[in-house]
């Protein structure tokens, strides 16, 4: 009798074992956008209510092409945007979006002169990271969609495309453990004023710090897909939330 109950308990455990792993080996199933989106809201914000940011004010150091500059960047919730690179303290370019077009202005002060990819200016208003998280996408025109999961440096990324109202289209790496972007990538020209050759260029965020209870990237390194190459790095020296500009100063100069 005891070697029968013993059997019988052996064939029940194995079977409870074999249940087990069949229902373990079952596929994941779909994520939900929704969850994702919101799961990354709450840990950028905390559940806070984002929607008063108005403005931010960056500064920025950064090394591209073997030269180390600094950098001012300014954006606010309407689409403009200023970015003055300094160099000892002193300007010596600018780039700003006015909230219809681009600008550029030299070092000498002379008159600005129209920025033929001022798009590209105002993409980066846009993007989620600064202003704007993932969870503000829809409400501002632009389309966010799940494409599925890749491995990449042994995380399991959930994909995410977004295509601005313009068309443009970029994509965001959420992190399954933090719900944190830690990467994303786009086909573009990464100086199209300087160079119109296109490739896919990876962006890195990293060193999230909190910043009046808002998480915020203090590090990104850019790099080539296709050659491996590094193309930029940059780090967060500041960051002021809603900083008071004037407006002036999202307008083409009168040259001096």
């Amino acid at each position: 009798m005891r070697s029968r109950r013993r059997d019988g308990l052996l064939i029940v455990l194995m079977g409870l074992l074999s249940f087990a792993a069949a229902v373990h080996a079952l596929p994941e199933p779909p994520a939900d956008l929704d969850r994702i989106v919101t799961n990354n809201r709450h840990a950028v914000d905390g559940q806070q209510d984002t929607s008063g940011i108005e403005s931010l004010e960056i500064g920025l150091a950064m090394q591209e092409h073997g030269k180390t500059l600094d950098a001012d960047y300014k954006v606010t919730r309407d689409g403009r945007m200023r970015i003055d690179i300094l160099q000892d303290g002193r300007r010596v370019y600018t780039e700003a979006y006015d909230g219809h077009r681009g600008w550029d202005q030299g070092q000498d002060g002379s008159a600005p002169v129209v920025d033929p990819h001022g798009d590209a200016l105002w993409h980066g208003t846009q993007f989620p990271g600064q202003i704007f998280t993932l969870s503000d996408m829809r409400a501002n025109g632009h389309t966010l969609e799940y494409t599925g999961r890749e491995t990449l440096d042994g995380v399991d990324y959930y994909v995410l495309k977004l295509t601005l109202s313009d068309g443009f289209v970029t994509y965001r790496y959420v992190n399954p453990s933090t719900w944190l972007i830690d990467r994303g990538r786009d086909f573009r020209a990464f100086h199209p004023g300087i160079d119109p050759h296109q490739t896919w260029v990876e962006t890195h965020w990293s060193d999230y710090r909190p910043v009046q209870g808002l998480l915020y990237s203090f590090a990104s390194e850019n790099m080539d897909l296709n050659t491996g190459k590094q193309l930029a790095l940059q780090k967060l020296t500041s960051l002021k939330i809603n900083p008071k500009f004037d407006p002036a100063v999202f307008q083409e100069p009168v040259a001096r």
